[in-house]
């Protein structure tokens, strides 16, 4: 590398060896200036294009591996010089050329950790953003920070082993660490891989209305990697771990769409038209949709009777709302209208009634002891009636219900 000249004088040996690592100077200081020329002129056509970014993480670590260089080749210019004085620089010649590549495996580590760093956040901004998934939205950044994590170790460890270090025990020192902390961490990883799955699944999205069997329900506010947080009908936070999500059922009352089938459930006498019920329970029904604004106007509500209860026939009132919310709210509204319309239109809806049947004999005593409760005032006149029963028994009917 040196000229004859050069290695042999004390004084020019040293001055070339400088004037080497001062052109590896400029070279470092014409290259940076390069990359600031090259990185304005696509920024001005392309402000968040890849390339942009690839330049703009390339050029420190390109830089700084110039300079080191120049440090290099200005030590190896020194180890040339035969003069006795520098014998002890021969000396570190073995020393700085491991040294030199483990430099060098450092900076690839540094600059692919760059660069995988703004291709992600890339991806994030240009790609992410415009898909209809948002499982990419939260996986990207997890990976993001995943990447320094994974090339500053596996670099570290190619370092050492360049230089002589044995990295077995170490490997294996990591793997007994590793199954320590994995045991310590367990219900943290646990809720880690199922935050993964209800992530990438996208089965349950931020603004949705969920329930869990059993358990809490609400809206869900974030599908975190960790928890999941709801805020409930009580407007309190709910943090819910992804472990005990995946592994409960859920009913997620915004998918596939958020309008939502409910039903009011109600009974009337036996004595009752079931035709004129059907009539006023629809004209109810679809009064109430069409003046709340949570009613879902292109459901037709419909009445089903149901079942021949104790008291009452049994019938349910079907609708539709816009939510789950929505739906309560419809609930209680055509709950008090079929009350209000049932008792203008005379339309009973029964208390509770039992038939108890007593022993010939018993109908004057039970007709006694029925007129001292009416004057005592604890029970309706004709809540109680007896009367001779086909099997010589007597009969009576009274309400399970008040009173």
């Amino acid at each position: 590398m040196l000229p004859e000249l050069a290695r042999t004088s004390i004084t020019w040996g040293p001055i070339v060896a400088m004037g080497i690592f001062a052109a590896m100077l400029l070279l470092a200081l014409g290259v940076n200036l390069f990359f600031k020329q090259a990185i304005n002129q696509r920024k001005r056509r392309s402000p968040e294009g890849l390339d942009t970014l690839i330049m703009a993480s390339l050029k420190g670590p390109v830089v700084l591996f110039i300079i080191i260089s120049g440090l290099f080749l200005w030590f190896v210019a020194l180890t040339q010089i035969t003069h006795p004085a520098f014998d002890i620089v021969r000396g570190w010649n073995d020393a700085a050329r491991k040294a030199w590549l483990v430099i060098i495996i450092l900076e690839v580590s540094f600059a692919s950790t760059q660069v995988l760093q703004s291709v992600v956040r890339w991806y994030i901004k240009q790609i992410a953003t415009r898909t209809a998934s948002t499982a990419d939205d939260k996986v990207a950044p997890i990976i993001n920070r995943f990447i320094p994590a994974v090339f500053y170790p596996l670099g570290i460890l190619v370092a050492l082993d360049t230089v002589g270090v044995s990295i077995n025990p170490l490997l294996a020192g990591m793997g007994i660490g590793g199954i320590a902390v994995a045991l310590a961490l367990s219900p943290t990883i646990a809720a880690y891989i199922a935050g993964t799955y209800i992530v990438t699944e996208g089965r349950i999205n931020e603004g949705d209305y969920i329930e869990l069997d059993g358990g809490p329900s609400g809206f869900v506010l974030d599908v975190g990697w960790r928890s999941t947080t709801v805020r409930s009908r009580f407007n309190n936070i709910v943090i819910i771990p992804n472990s005990k999500l995946a592994e409960s059922i859920i009913t997620n009352y915004s998918a596939p769409t958020p309008v939502l089938t409910g039903s009011v459930e109600c009974g009337v006498s036996y004595e009752s038209k079931l035709e004129e019920v059907e009539r006023i329970s629809l004209e109810v029904a679809r009064q109430v949709i069409a003046e709340s604004p949570v009613g879902y106007k292109e459901f037709e509500p419909r009445v089903r009777f149901s079942s021949f209860g104790d008291s009452n026939i049994n019938f349910r009132v079907v609708f539709q709302a816009t939510d789950r919310v929505g739906s309560l709210e419809m609930q209680s509204l055509i709950i008090k209208r079929l009350h209000q319309r049932f008792t203008e239109e005379g339309i009973e809806i029964n208390y509770p009634v039992r038939k108890l049947v007593f022993p010939t004999g018993a109908g004057p005593w039970l007709a006694q002891a029925a007129a001292d409760l009416q004057v005592e005032g604890q029970v309706d006149g004709a809540a109680l009636t007896a009367g001779p029963a086909p099997s010589g028994r007597g009969e009576t009917e009274t309400p399970s219900g008040p009173g």
